[in-house]
This record gives C-alpha cells, structure tokens and sequence, in this order.
C-alpha cells in the first residue's frame, strides 16, 4: 500500500500506513510517519494502537519484539494475565511497555515511549502525528 498522507491542519498530519486486514491480532508492524519510525500493533480484541519505535534504553527496535498480554499481580506469589493489557517487550534487553499508554510497568516514572492516536479509516490503519514529527 502507498503511504497516504491527509493535512489535518491544526491537528497535524494524518497518515494512512496499510490497510486494517492486512496486521492480524497480536500482530506488530514497522512503518515510518514523516520522520518518526512507528510501530502498529493490533491487540487481541481488534484494536490498533501505535508507539515510536525505539526503546528508549538503547534504541532498539521495539517492532522487532514480542507483543504478549501484561502480567497482573494484586501481591507476591499472585500472578494472572490481564484480559485487555498487552505489553510490547524490546528485543534487546527485554524492557516492557503498555500498548496503552507508552508507560513501562517495571519503572513508570521514567520509561515510556510516545503513543500516537490511530483511527481506521475506509479500512485504512490511519496514525495521527503533530508538529514536525509530522513533516
């Protein structure tokens, strides 16, 4: 599919990166935005989200690792799989990162990666970017 991109104006660039059939769920996918190397996953329930691809510890390629559903755990030795978490794990070091909201769940205060909101439109996986990330 040839990237497609729409002017949003003040919201900034909206940009079509494949078609919605083409990722399966538990799926991942590099794409590039503008500037910005993005990653696409579609969770288990459908839903697209997209995050910058590069774990911010050494910059690895976070399209490059597993998507596995989060770990939850209400205190020691009480672990289960939580229904509609996923997590993004980096292939290198194995750092970990909710699809959700970009935050690591190991050190949320100071690892994250940037999210980007996603919409399908006309059956288009469509990622939102503001400001020169855009361009």
């Amino acid at each position: 599919m040839t990237e497609t991109r729409v002017d949003t104006r003040a919201s900034g660039t909206a940009v079509g990166v494949f078609n919605a059939d083409e990722l399966e769920p538990g799926g991942v996918r590099a794409v590039q935005v503008g500037r910005v190397g993005v990653v696409v996953v579609r969770k288990r329930d459908g839903s697209f989200r997209a995050l910058r691809d590069r774990c911010p510890h050494q910059a690895a390629p976070l399209s490059e690792g597993p998507l596995r559903p989060k770990v939850i755990s209400s205190g020691p030795g009480d672990y289960g799989i939580s229904e509609d978490r996923e997590i993004l794990h980096c292939p290198w070091h194995n750092y970990e990162f909710d699809v959700d909201d970009g935050i690591s769940p190991t050190d949320p205060k100071k690892l994250r990666v940037a999210c980007y909101p996603v919409t399908v439109v006309d059956g288009v996986v469509t990622v939102h970017m503001k400001g020169k990330a855009a361009e």
